[in-house]
C-alpha cells in the first residue's frame, strides 16, 4: 500500500491508472521473465515494468501519459504463451452514478465499480482493487480507497 499513498498524496492527482500488478500463470523460470518483459515494453514504453519468477507477478509502474487497456494488457502477455491470472489497480479518478451503477472513471479508462464501502461520488479518489475481465465491462472490485483534495488534506 506504500506505492498506493506515494502515488495520491499532497495534491489532487492526475485522473489515471498509476500501477497494474499481474499473477501471470505460465513464469516457470528465469529465462521466461525476458520474453514477457519485452512484449509488455512493446506495448508500455514509457512506463517501469518489473517480471518476477519468484512471485509469478509482472507490475507495470505507469508514465504520466500512458493509458491502461485490460484487452491490450492480456493479449501483451498471450503473446509470449502465458496467461493472466488477477489484475490489481492502482488509480485515482472519479467515481460518477449512472442509471443506478456506480462508474470509475481513471484517465481514459472506465470500469464499473463494487465496493462493499459507500465511495463518494464527483470527488477526486484514488483506489485500489481487484480487476475482474470476465465480465464486459470490467468490474473494478475496490478494496481501499482515500478522497484526494486540493489542499492536499
Amino acid at each position: 500500500m506504500l506505492v498506493f499513498g506515494a502515488a495520491c498524496s499532497r495534491r489532487v492527482p492526475e485522473s489515471r491508472i498509476t500501477s497494474v500488478e499481474a499473477r501471470i500463470d505460465g513464469i516457470t523460470c528465469p529465462t521466461c521473465v525476458p520474453p514477457l518483459e519485452a512484449s509488455l515494453r512493446r506495448q508500455y514504453h514509457k512506463s517501469a515494468i518489473e517480471v518476477d519468477d519468484d512471485k509469478d507477478m509482472a507490475t507495470i509502474r505507469f508514465a504520466g501519459h500512458e493509458s491502461f487497456s485490460a484487452s491490450e494488457f492480456r493479449a501483451a502477455v498471450e503473446r509470449v504463451r502465458m496467461r493472466v491470472v488477477t489484475i490489481r489497480v492502482q488509480a485515482c479518478g472519479k467515481v460518477e452514478a449512472s442509471n443506478g451503477d456506480k462508474w470509475l472513471t481513471a484517465g481514459s479508462s472506465r470500469f464499473l465499480v463494487r465496493s462493499d464501502r459507500e465511495l463518494p461520488l464527483n470527488e477526486p479518489l484514488c483506489v485500489d482493487g481487484t480487476l475482474d475481465t470476465r465480465a464486459d465491462p470490467a468490474v473494478f472490485h475496490v478494496s481501499a480507497f482515500s478522497v484526494q483534495s486540493a489542499s492536499g488534506s
